[in-house]
């Protein structure tokens, strides 16, 4: 192929015009999408109580699909009115049919209580959202509502917008409220009222008459929408006319649930509105479609909007790092081939780049890989390792045409010298970048973009080095007459080739001379260098992470309020924590870091209050610092029982950096277990906002029926329903208004249900309409119930999460607890069991199936080097720069400050298909050089000679990969670790393996010697 150039030219412009074409027309996204191996049973028992919850759906439940195949985990949640049942599935199970064998198990249940909806199975999925837009102000919450309603259907209407949510406001109620005496007055029931609300608003379709003319359709239309509507229904009538309606002995109202306080922002009302992506739909156009809508939507005095977040402006500004750190890295690596090789062939080797990863984006649809902000990752980290191959051959032609061979032969020549070798560390940098492939759950296929982007740009690659660039280079011409800049740069480089030529022979050779006669110290050396390292790494020195801190978005205090609070008193803490909040930012000057304040209130015991952060680079505090003034000032706050401070970090938000799960056959043993546990791990100095999910405490009544009662003809059933009603509230209908789903619910006022005596003076109807006080035909016994029961695979568990400071000291503390802390837990409490969730069950699990493909990888590599060198122990010296390469990853974070994280293993992996790459250049050599000299000249002669490329392709990579190590935005947060194992691993590992490799080469040949002849390898004199 390299003498027919026509050929080489097609293929590139088939790459390079593929590759834009692609670029154009394939899927962009913010994140990859990918399925979940999960499952969700929703089922919503009105007015229940946890342990009722427990009893009556997550056990039927659990027992129900507990025989299915494909399950691996079961996670269940008892909570007020409703459960849960989270069931993970086994990876690669046929998702479908397991979701209809659930289904299907769920369906067969005819336990279920008679009050609960229809339960809900689902297979998760992620929404791909992209943005989400908040409206506030100082304006009324239902007018509020309304405005983000007409907001969200004006972006409705727009086609490229196709799915709005909105959120955080709670759900739509018409409330029918009835004073008890009039109840008495007019001989009913809320249950009464409740049934002819709903046999009254009804729309009912009546068939349809034919006349001679046309066909009449025919329907009862009575359906209600508005509170007043409701009001003319009529609830009593007599045979004179005469009637009551309902308006006469009820008050009607719209509004919303009962919550007592709405979501604020900055102390006013606010609702968000959360915009998704379908399909194949472009994030950058539905943020450019949603700015216009909103430069044109008239919002009335007194109300604002902020971008709360904005998917898109992530994608964009990743997209211009990728640009940004790709010129760069281009520019690095051109002038680094430029200084070692003739300007044409640097300029022909950086072409080669270019076609790669154009080319290389053709094939990515093909694999089903989008453009998103991992696989833009992928494209980062190859920068520098795309070249190698490259480099290698057009090297070895420059060597060839330095020795006077024209163009053509020196191009064939070169490339079929190096073939071999060039294919084989492609492949085996390919084997290397497999494992990440295959990583389990979430975090596995949140990652796999970027292993495939290396995998196939690095197939294109070795495609244009081998069969393209020979093809270029061969038909270059030496121009007789050359300008005056072109001779500058010859002579430059020219000059700076003699010097490394100079150096080679002044320095290197005699060091390496002294290393291959001292060859066993030198081992030794090293071999102590490596232990010292390695153990500092694997010590409790460094620590291990989850993942790399990134800069916070939000910091969110979490506040705790004891069992048993009213929405009235949550709604008054909440006010009182945003205003000391407000009172610290005003106190510290917090705006220029901030930009605002978010509280909600989540049920009845539990507040969160978010600080919402400036952009990284447009403040000067991190979120450890806000938090730690936050802590100091928040202050003692009555009605408090804990608060928690977490930090939101990038994809997935915040997460404890221990979360361990206690389960026991008894449930009082458990409760004592985990409080003695809690109380151990809040004693220790680097544990921070250690919680727990126990959340007993709430009183609860029993009701018994008493025989009076059953004389009566009053059933449990019908006592209950009567309690209910009047506490909770009768369901008469549940429709749609618009598009929202409204509930319309029949209760007593709030004045009548909020004390206990209300329920001691509340009266019962007997089916013969006899009012009897409730406390005369039922028994009552009282205990504490749970607010939420939490079970994980049929047993019940209490989970203890905290946080670690410094975040490197999670080994340690862990270390503790395993050792220490657990263990005397199980002998106070025998019995007692314990797994590790959260970010440590993930990596756990992350790490030990990397370091199971990295096995799998590294016997296939040196399956491989076995093949190429037709040897068995030789690929063992390759394989030496591995470890040492490890080392250069581990000083590369001590110098830089970075913790260890599963991305730092990720890049480790990806450095073991690297680093081999030069050793087996300069063995392959050696052994070539055999045929004709020693041993020893053999791969001193080897040394020498790959010394240039070897340089060379360390130089190109590190310089790659310089500019993503040093960058500072926080896009690049998540990468940085990846890229100083790649960067910092190839520059120790190649400082090594130019004395470490010659050297065991002569030591293994030594071995061979010393048993067969009783001696070792010589130098000729």
């Amino acid at each position: 192929m390299a003498r027919n150039s026509i050929i080489a030219n097609l293929i590139m412009i088939l790459l390079i015009g593929g590759g834009i074409w692609t670029m154009f027309n394939i899927q962009k996204e913010v994140f990859p999408q990918f399925q979940l191996d999960f499952v969700e049973v929703n089922v919503v028992y009105p007015g229940a109580a946890p342990a009722e919850v427990e009893q009556g759906i997550l056990l039927p439940v659990e027992e129900a699909i507990r025989g299915i195949q494909g399950i691996k985990e079961i996670v269940s949640t008892a909570n007020e009115g409703s459960g849960e049942i989270l069931i993970e599935l086994v990876a690669g199970t046929d998702r479908m049919k397991a979701f209809q064998d659930i289904d299907q198990a769920v369906n067969r249940i005819r336990t279920f209580p008679d009050d609960i909806e229809q339960p809900q199975v689902a297979l998760q999925s992620r929404q791909r959202d992209v943005m989400q837009i908040s409206l506030y102000g100082n304006v009324d919450i239902t007018a509020l509502r309304n405005l983000t309603e007409r907001l969200r259907n004006r972006l409705l209407s727009n086609d490229e917008i196709t799915q709005v949510e909105i959120g955080n406001v709670p759900d739509y109620v018409t409330h029918i409220e009835i004073p008890r005496h009039n109840l008495r007055q007019y001989n009913l029931t809320l249950g009464q009222v409740a049934d002819i609300v709903a046999q009254s608003s009804e729309d009912v379709p009546a068939g349809a008459v034919e006349t001679q003319s046309e066909e009449i359709l025919l329907r009862m239309k009575e359906r209600k929408q508005w509170a007043e509507e409701f009001g003319d229904i009529t609830i009593l009538s007599s045979n004179s006319g005469a009637r009551v309606t309902l308006s006469e002995i009820a008050t009607i109202t719209d509004g919303f649930e009962e919550t007592g306080f709405h979501g604020q922002f900055n102390q006013t009302p606010s609702i968000d509105l959360e915009i998704f992506r379908i399909g194949d739909q472009s994030p950058l156009d539905i943020e450019e479609k949603v700015k216009e809508i909103m430069e044109d939507f008239q919002l009335p005095p007194g109300v604002q909007y902020r971008i709360d977040s904005n998917r898109a402006e992530d994608y964009r500004e990743r997209l211009s790092l990728l640009t940004e750190n790709g010129v760069l890295a281009i520019i690095i690596v051109l002038v680094i081939l430029t200084l070692f090789l003739e300007y044409r062939l640097a300029f022909w080797v950086m072409i080669g780049m270019t076609i790669s990863f154009i080319g290389g984006v053709i094939l990515l649809p093909l694999i089903g890989i989008s453009i998103n902000m991992i696989s833009m990752f992928g494209f980062l980290v190859v920068l520098g390792i795309v070249v190698d191959d490259a480099i290698v051959v057009g090297e070895n032609i420059y060597e060839y045409r330095q020795k006077g061979l024209p163009f053509m032969k020196a191009a064939i020549k070169g490339t079929k010298d190096v073939s071999k070798p060039v294919t084989f560390s492609i492949i085996t940098t390919i084997v290397a970048f497999i494992p990440l492939l295959f990583m389990p759950g979430e975090t596995g296929k949140f990652w796999q973009p970027l292993p495939a982007v290396v995998i196939v740009i690095l197939a294109v690659s070795l495609l244009e080095a081998l069969f393209i660039l020979p093809s270029h280079l061969g038909h270059l011409s030496e121009k007789k007459k050359k300008k005056k800049w072109v001779l500058r740069l010859e002579k430059g480089q020219q000059y700076f080739s003699n010097g490394l030529t100079r150096f080679v022979d002044t320095h290197y050779r005699p060091f390496l001379d002294k290393c291959l006669k001292y060859r066993y110290i030198t081992l030794s050396i090293a071999v102590a260098l490596l232990l010292v390292v390695g153990g500092y790494g694997y010590s409790d020195h460094m620590g291990m992470i989850m993942m790399p801190e990134v800069a916070a978005d939000e910091i969110e205090a979490g506040v705790r309020l004891p069992v048993g609070t009213t929405p009235d008193q949550a709604a008054k803490v909440a006010e009182e924590i945003t205003k000391s909040t407000q009172q610290m930012f005003e106190d510290h000057n917090l705006y220029e870091a901030a930009e605002g304040i978010k509280t909600n209130v989540r049920g009845q015991n539990f507040i969160d209050v978010e600080i919402v952060m400036l952009p990284p680079d447009d403040r000067d505090m991190t979120a450890r610092e806000m938090i730690a003034i936050w802590r100091d000032n928040i202050g003692d706050i009555e009605g408090v029982d804990q608060i928690t401070f977490e930090a939101e970090r990038g994809p997935g938000g915040a997460s404890q950096a221990i979360s361990i799960d206690l389960s026991h056959t008894d449930v009082e043993t458990l409760e004592r277990a985990s409080k003695a546990f809690f109380e151990r791990m809040e004693a220790y100095d680097n544990t921070r906002d250690v919680s727990d999910n126990y959340n007993k405490g709430k009183l609860q009544y029993d009701f018994k029926l008493l025989p009076e009662g059953r004389n009566l003809g009053l059933t449990s059933n019908e006592v209950g329903r009567q309690v209910r009603d009047a506490f909770y509230g009768a369901l008469a209908i549940r429709q749609l208004r618009g598009i929202n789903e409204i509930e319309v619910r029949v209760k007593l006022p709030l004045e009548e249900r909020k004390n206990l005596q209300n329920l001691e003076n509340f009266l019962i109807r007997t089916p013969d309409s006899v009012e009897v006080p409730l406390f005369d035909v039922v028994t009552v016994s009282q205990r504490e119930a749970f607010t939420s029961i939490n079970r994980r695979d049929g047993r019940r568990v209490i989970n203890v999460g905290m946080d670690v400071e410094p975040s490197n000291a999670v080994g340690r503390v862990l270390a503790s607890i395993n050792n220490e802390v657990l263990p005397q837990l199980r002998a106070d409490y025998p019995g007692i069991t314990w797994t590790f969730e959260g970010s440590q069950a993930d990596m756990r699990e992350s790490t030990q199936s990397l370091w199971s493909g990295f096995s799998l990888a590294m016997m296939i590599m040196y399956a491989l080097l076995a093949i190429a060198f037709s040897s068995y122990t030789q690929p063992l010296i390759v394989m030496t720069a591995i470890p040492f390469g490890v080392v250069g990853a581990v000083i590369g974070h001590i110098l830089l400050g970075y913790d260890l994280s599963i991305v730092s293993l990720m890049g480790v992996i990806a450095l073991s298909g690297v680093v081999v790459n030069d050793s087996l250049i300069m063995i392959d050599y050696a052994n070539k050089k055999r045929k004709d000299h020693s041993i020893y000249e053999s791969i001193h002669e080897a040394g020498l000679r790959r010394f240039r490329p070897i340089l060379l392709t360390t130089l190109t990579t590190f310089g790659g990969l310089t500019p993503i190590i040093l960058e500072t935005s926080s896009q690049a947060f998540h990468l940085i670790p990846m890229a100083i194992s790649l960067g910092f691993g190839i520059v120790f590992a190649t400082s090594i393996i130019l004395v470490i490799v010659p050297c065991l080469y002569l030591v293994l040949e030594d071995a061979v010697l010393y048993i067969q002849k009783g001696k070792t390898v010589e130098r000729k004199k």
